[in-house]
């Protein structure tokens, strides 16, 4: 078998604005995705995703990219040869020109992740199963999240996620932290300590005001702190994972293993948050997830994208003994219930493990068809950390776009 084309597909939905939700990482005004086709000269397609859910970038560069530098490198190569095809594009090409921490990693992992559906189809076998085989079925998920609001807003939201089945969700901080630490008050207030409460403060936080935050969260028994601080402070996560009882968790902006390893050394994580369609691929996620279970550290993985992310995802958390549950993106998102004709979805707070080969989803076409890329940004410009005025101007939290 042989690769015979790599295409690259964008679909790009508009978020209606009654439906636009804010956090540290912008403000988000469409669902977008790339996501890129293998097909081989036995018939067999595979499809594998990758994402930018927290940065705005032109998508036409990224099929570019994709179509006319990677693509050469792939056409006529056996798709069965994943590690070396990996291995051939990371150090050949990405390293080299297109960056070990962007873009160019991204693109990898829509391909790795195409690969395994293709050797998952060939052979005819759930991705996980190649993986070893489920040790957890079905996966647990959580709900991905309770958005910036007042108290009273963030307890109903917390409250809908309840109704809906859900036993954990995550709650997004880093506007305002008085108000942070009051909704989160107000929240265990309204759902009580039976249910698991995660916290993501997208980067937004000063080591100070991640200590102080964090201690709240001790108390409220939340379940980890997510990118309490910007990715960049190896050493400040180290100080908060110090001082804190509560895990701390990251990943979802970082690329490769080699992303990871500082952090894991320095004793700065408890909680690797590794991104399929962003890190590398199902192949690089394995391998960070095995080397974050070696030290005793779990892994969640981030998943806040469209319907090929969760599935790569759901097959990776089946297969690996330190991932014990699933994000589950519930904002307005048709590239995560209409991309694929079978999308996996929680019920009673699980996701079954798929039974088809290789990821084990179908893409719509018309869906795809009918959502052509328009070049528009989704999403505005992420925050800064904050230092922690009551009046400081902070415009940039709140822009609707890059300007």
């Amino acid at each position: 078998m042989r690769i015979r084309s790599v295409k690259t597909h964008i679909v790009d939905t508009p978020i209606p604005e009654e439906h636009r939700v804010r956090s540290g990482a912008g403000y988000k005004l469409a669902r977008q995705a790339a996501f890129v086709e293998i097909t081989t000269d036995e018939g067999i397609t595979g499809y594998g995703p990758c994402s930018f859910g927290s940065a705005s970038l032109d998508l036409g560069s990224v099929a570019s990219l994709c179509d006319n530098t990677f693509a050469p490198a792939l056409v006529g190569e056996d798709p069965h040869r994943i590690e070396h095809l990996w291995d051939k594009l990371y150090y050949g090409s990405i390293v080299r020109v297109h960056g070990y921490r962007s873009v160019g990693v991204a693109i990898l992992s829509a391909i790795d992740i195409a690969l395994w559906d293709i050797k998952g189809k060939a052979l005819g076998a759930p991705i996980y199963q190649l993986l070893g085989g489920a040790f957890q079925d079905p996966v647990p998920a959580y709900s991905s999240s309770v958005y910036w609001d007042t108290p009273e807003g963030a307890a109903r939201q917390a409250r809908a996620f309840v109704d809906a089945g859900f036993r954990a969700f995550k709650v997004k901080v880093g506007a305002d932290v008085e108000n942070d630490i009051a909704s989160l008050h107000a929240i265990r207030d309204e759902v009580g300590y039976g249910i698991d409460m995660l916290v993501d403060a997208n980067q937004c936080y000063s080591r100070h005001l991640a200590l102080k935050v964090g201690r709240v969260l001790e108390q409220l028994d939340v379940l980890f702190f997510e990118e309490p601080l910007p990715i960049d402070d190896v050493d400040g996560h180290a100080f908060l994972a110090d001082k804190l009882d509560v895990r701390i968790a990251t990943g979802e902006n970082m690329y490769t293993r080699w992303d990871f390893v500082p952090f894991i050394e320095r004793r700065a994580v408890h909680v690797v948050q590794a991104d399929t369609s962003r890190c590398g691929g199902i192949s690089e996620a394995k391998r960070i997830f095995d080397l974050a279970g070696s030290f005793h550290l779990h892994a969640v993985p981030h998943t806040f994208s469209d319907a090929l992310t969760v599935a790569a995802s759901v097959h990776l958390v089946a297969a690996c003994s330190n991932a014990p549950v699933i994000e589950y993106d519930f904002t307005y998102n048709p590239i995560q219930t209409a991309l694929v004709k079978n999308p996996p979805v929680p019920r009673d707070s699980v996701i079954e493990l798929p039974t088809e080969p290789g990821l084990g989803v179908e893409i719509d076409w018309d869906f795809v068809a009918d959502n052509p890329y328009t070049g528009t940004i989704g999403i505005g410009a992420g925050s800064r950390p904050a230092f922690g005025l009551g009046f400081e101007a902070i415009a940039d939290r709140t822009a609707t776009s890059l300007a």
